[in-house]
């Protein structure tokens, strides 16, 4: 859990300089000091620098400052220095795009005065960059070049942050064997340096590269030689931390032992009076009491750490701490308390993913506009030079005419010209009115998956609803051992449908594990529901995929309304197969049928629709537009040799 946390710690060490509030008050009295307006640029620049994570207001005005006092005095490590603290400003605010401008800027300043060991500490914010893009491949080959340019320049210190950025990257990207070694490197120089506290953030790096290998004992060897270090720097947020992760490492195979960890990394964040720390730790310590039985201290420890992170301002941490306490109330057999905090936990994750949703609605929404808006400044400059190149063609024009007296076979020569550049004027209209054309066939695309990302987001809500209603009804049954199984297995099942919904397609083996993780907890729920979920063998060798959550509510359309009213054998088949290169889905159920089951519909008055199926068709019309498909639901109603209706058979044509 708060592996990431120490992490986020840690990568101060991104830049080769490291970051330091407390040195604002010399840098001020260096700037005050200064005889010249270089010395004062370089003032400026370390100010920048310097206030980026604690004050980036301050930071960009500063920085803005600088970049005019090098531009003034044509000053270019000045210049460089101005453009790289920038970047690294817009970075930090997750403006990559203007980061990415400013920081190439500088790197060109630093390579082209032969500066190497400026020119690393760029390379290496750029790898920085990168990696926060999601592009680790990218980020370690640009750490690559930082740290040979800093080892040519025999600057140990830079040298040994960049072995640890490697060490960071390559353990993104999954290769431990080269995360280690770097790592081990860093950490061997940090220890000659003397800088005790990044060797302690080394072997934490290092215990979560042996962490992510399954390396449990190496893990646990790595912590404890952090825990010795901060212990000796008295740095007791960073000894919490890493008690907190070796609570982490203990906490499936002897939670007891993970229980004493959190609550001597308790012991260290209460000594610093750190309220989020203390929230964060108080969560598991609270968890693992209501796991080991313990439900009187664990509800108490929830409570505590509740009151603690009211004030934070965490929506991450409240979402946990419902959780926490929808688990301790399940264990209790409150059914009622267990649903209520299980519907506040749900809330909250869906609020947070409502805003992760706009804040990606809003980025595609900047990203397009700024494209066209590109585009058409294109335009209107290729249109602006073809106007000034026309307009000295006429002048030219006019002058030959006057110079020949106007003479006829001059003036035949012209209107030949002038209607040739008709023709030309024409084409490049043509070329325009496509190009136009495309714009428009890109702007409709974009809004095709806006709706469908729109369509998909609403059938969450509703997935849940249902779900949770079942649990609330087995509750108000009575049925307290069943209610809470049914509630582990929901919240297994509603992991698999956060997992799919940030995607657009799943893979068919991926549907088929959510459906009957589905299909088993409605066995639950209606008696004798025999299922069957298979698919072609090419299906699931060649990793086909379809697009997510679009077979669940046919799945239980089948079951609430052609088996839930069927006596005696209830049988459910779900078929994915391959068909002229489109997946394929058949359900197939010996129900009631269709026509039994509008009967049934309208004798209990009945008036609720399926909201799953109308989104779900919506969606799949929306698939079937962009792939020029029609009919992508078919609908049988099957019946026995003597007529009667023995079941119905839904074909979805997935693409």
């Amino acid at each position: 859990m708060r592996a990431l946390l120490l992490l986020s710690v840690v990568v101060v060490m991104a830049p080769v300089r490291s970051q330091d509030a407390s040195l604002l008050p010399g840098l001020l009295q260096e700037l005050r000091a200064a005889e010249n307006d270089t010395l004062r640029a370089d003032a400026l620049a370390r100010i920048c620098f310097n206030l980026i994570r604690t004050d980036p207001d301050s930071a960009s005005l500063t920085g803005g400052q600088a970049l005019q006092l090098a531009k003034k005095i044509g000053n270019s490590r000045a210049l460089g220095d101005a453009h790289n603290n920038l970047g690294w400003l817009a970075a930090e605010q997750g403006e990559f795009e203007r980061a990415d401008s400013l920081l190439n800027i500088a790197l060109g300043i630093f390579q082209k005065i032969g500066d190497p060991k400026h020119t690393s500490v760029t390379l290496s914010n750029l790898g920085w960059l990168t990696e926060k893009r999601g592009d680790s491949v990218g980020s370690v080959e640009l750490f690559q070049q930082a740290l040979r340019l800093s080892e040519a320049a025999k600057d140990t210190a830079s040298s040994s942050i960049l072995f640890y950025s490697l060490g960071v990257a390559y353990r993104k990207i999954k290769d431990h064997a080269q995360s280690v070694a770097h790592l081990q490197r860093s950490m061997a120089f940090e220890r000659v340096l003397g800088r005790k506290g990044k060797e302690a953030n080394c072997a934490v790096a290092l215990a979560n590269t042996y962490k992510q290998q399954g390396d449990t004992t190496a893990a646990l060897h790595a912590y404890a030689q952090a825990t010795g270090l901060y212990r000796g720097l008295r740095d007791h947020q960073g000894w919490g931390i890493t008690e907190e992760n070796v609570g982490d490492l203990y906490l499936k195979r002897s939670p007891r032992t993970a229980l004493a960890h959190y609550r001597l990394a308790l012991a260290q964040y209460d000594s610093i009076h750190s309220v989020l720390d203390k929230a964060y730790v108080l969560q598991r310590i609270g968890s693992t009491q209501v796991s080991l039985g313990d439900l009187k201290s664990g509800e108490a420890s929830l409570k505590e750490g509740l009151i603690l992170s009211s004030g934070s301002g965490d929506p991450q941490l409240s979402t946990d701490y419902e959780l926490a306490f929808a688990q301790l109330f399940a264990k209790k057999g409150d059914g009622d308390a267990a649903v209520l905090h299980f519907e506040r936990y749900v809330f909250l994750k869906d609020s947070l993913q409502g805003a992760d949703t706009q804040r990606e609605l809003a980025r595609l929404r900047t990203a397009f506009e700024t494209e066209r808006k590109e585009k058409d400044n294109a335009i209107l400059r290729a249109e602006n030079n073809e106007q000034q190149e026309r307009l000295k063609r006429r002048d030219v024009q006019l002058y030959g005419s006057l110079a020949l007296g106007l003479l006829a076979l001059v003036a035949a020569i012209l209107f030949f010209r002038h209607y040739r550049q008709k023709r030309e004027h024409a084409r490049v209209l043509e070329g325009l009115n496509q190009r136009l054309a495309n714009s428009n066939a890109e702007i409709t695309e974009v809004n095709g998956l806006l709706e469908m990302k729109l369509l998909r987001s609403q059938m969450n809500p509703h997935f849940i609803y249902n779900c949770l209603n079942s649990a609330a009804q087995m509750t108000q049954a009575g049925k307290q051992v069943e209610a809470l199984a049914y509630l582990q297995g929901f919240a297994r099942l509603l992991r698999m449908v956060l997992d799919h919904s940030v995607s657009d397609t799943v893979r068919v083996r991926d549907e088929m594990e959510f459906l009957c993780q589905y299909l088993k907890l409605e066995s639950q729920r209606l008696e004798g529901l025999h299922y069957e979920v298979t698919a072609d063998p090419e299906l699931l060798d060649d990793e086909a995929e379809l697009p997510a959550l679009i077979t669940q509510p046919f799945v239980e359309n089948a079951v609430w309304h052609g088996l839930a009213h069927k006596q005696g054998e209830r049988t459910l088949k779900v078929r994915f197969s391959l068909k002229n290169d489109a997946v394929i889905c058949t359900i197939t159920d010996n129900g009631i049928g269709r026509t039994r089951a509008a009967r049934l519909k309208e004798e209990s008055n009945a008036a609720h629709a399926s909201l799953g199926m109308q989104l779900t068709s919506e969606r799949l019309k929306l698939l079937s537009r962009r792939l020029g498909e029609q009919d992508a639901i078919r609908i049988e109603d099957l019946a026995d040799v003597d007529g009667i209706p023995n079941g119905t058979r839904v074909t979805v044509d997935l693409g």
